[in-house]
């Protein structure tokens, strides 16, 4: 029966924001969103859990209603995907968490240690220039620059979250997220092949690769397409594909490091127009800081050199997770018959921002099929799927009730 309940909200959750390409699109504060974050509400008061939610649109589900100031076991993941993504990243760990902590509230009663379920607001940065706002606010390490941002219809940051924040208002209470972190966990799809590759059902997370993601700024001077010379332009496209070449050329030397240049939006994009300014949004990854830190000098020189200009939207830094809690998710394992292994995290999670807090934090992962994710074709097998939450439920049952 708990089976066939993960199952069924996970295809129920994939179709608020349901594309006509397979996909899923449910970006921070859009309708979706808002009513997938209901939707959470509602499953979580099915199994009497306490829920509030704070400034940000995060949603909290506890063991009890008196956390404050008091230590908890903190267990999610967010509740945005990107644009026309998978239908598992994030909200598989986000279903099976509330699912695990309001089974186990129901069956065993409080726990010693308060359980918390947690809905983040957002991780993945699609529709704002910055990720895991969710996460940051939660543990004090976010920018208030954050509430200025706009999306590309020049919606705000601040005032979606506020819209947004009201609506929720009035399904429950909205609070201040003042506890103590004693642990948080994690569970999530992989989105790499290494398990789909392996025997393996599970893999712990060891280490979360440290990330900076950039939006970089040329600018020229817009004029008509047909009538300016080519020796007379001031071409920002231009001047970014040669930015562009020369951060390709640079970066793809530096072994072990990703990068990515998945965002670039020209003004006022307009095939007749000459380009007055373009956007870049960069991406880089490495799982040592030093080496990360390296490319992110080389870039800052190649964005100074063509006259360029930058921010940095996200600076994470590479992230170790809690050998203790490690350790916890082996033996769950072993407990529920399953094969795991060790692994380091390619992509970027809100565990790694928590860890960032000091506060203890580990990560259970689930193969991905083919190793595809953030597309459509995005899938795990139910069998992996159930068996993570079952060793999630374990781990939260030795860390609230047997402490």
């Amino acid at each position: 029966m708990n089976d066939e309940k993960l199952m069924t909200l996970l295809h129920e959750f994939k179709q608020l924001g349901s594309t006509s390409m397979g996909g899923v699109t449910r970006c921070v504060y859009d309708d979706n969103w808002s009513l997938a974050q209901k939707k959470y509400v509602a499953v979580a008061d099915d199994y009497g859990l306490y829920c509030f939610c704070d400034k940000m649109g995060t949603i909290y589900a506890a063991t009890s209603d008196h956390i404050s100031h008091k230590p908890v076991i903190l267990t999610g993941s967010h509740m945005d995907t990107v644009v026309n993504g998978g239908w598992l990243d994030g909200i598989y760990g986000v279903v099976s968490s509330v699912l695990a902590v309001g089974q186990l509230f129901q069956k065993f009663g409080a726990p010693n240690i308060p359980l918390c379920a947690v809905s983040f607001s957002e991780e993945e940065g699609s529709r704002f220039d910055a990720t895991f706002t969710g996460s940051r606010y939660l543990t004090h390490q976010l920018d208030d620059a954050v509430f200025n941002l706009k999306d590309r219809t020049g919606a705000t940051f601040n005032q979606e979250r506020q819209n947004r924040v009201t609506e929720l208002r009035q399904v429950m209470p909205i609070g201040i997220p003042d506890f103590k972190i004693r642990s948080y966990i994690e569970l999530h799809i992989e989105q790499g092949n290494t398990l789909d590759q392996s025997p393996a059902n599970i893999a712990v997370v060891t280490d979360i690769v440290g990330q900076k993601r950039l939006l970089i700024t040329t600018k020229g001077i817009s004029n008509h397409a047909g009538t300016t010379q080519m020796s007379g332009r001031v071409d920002a496209m231009r001047k970014a594909v040669d930015l562009m070449t020369k951060i390709y050329s640079s970066l793809e030397l530096m072994k072990g490091l990703r990068f990515t240049i998945g965002k670039i939006i020209a003004f006022p994009n307009v095939a007749n127009v000459i380009p007055e300014k373009v956007d870049i949004a960069l991406d880089i990854r490495h799982i040592d800081q030093k080496l990360l830190d390296h490319a992110f000098e080389q870039v800052t020189q190649i964005i100074n050199a063509v006259g360029a200009t930058y921010c940095l939207t996200t600076n994470v830094v590479a992230t170790p997770m809690d050998y203790q809690l490690q350790q916890q998710v082996i033996r769950s394992t072993k407990q529920e018959k399953l094969v795991g292994e060790r692994l380091f995290s390619g992509a970027g999670h809100d565990a790694q921002v928590i860890a960032n807090s000091k506060a203890p934090s580990v990560m259970i992962f689930v193969p991905s099929q083919n190793g595809v994710s953030h597309v459509p074709q995005e899938n795990t097998a139910e069998f992996d799927l159930l068996a993570g939450q079952r060793v999630l439920k374990r781990v939260l049952y030795d860390l609230a009730y047997c402490s």
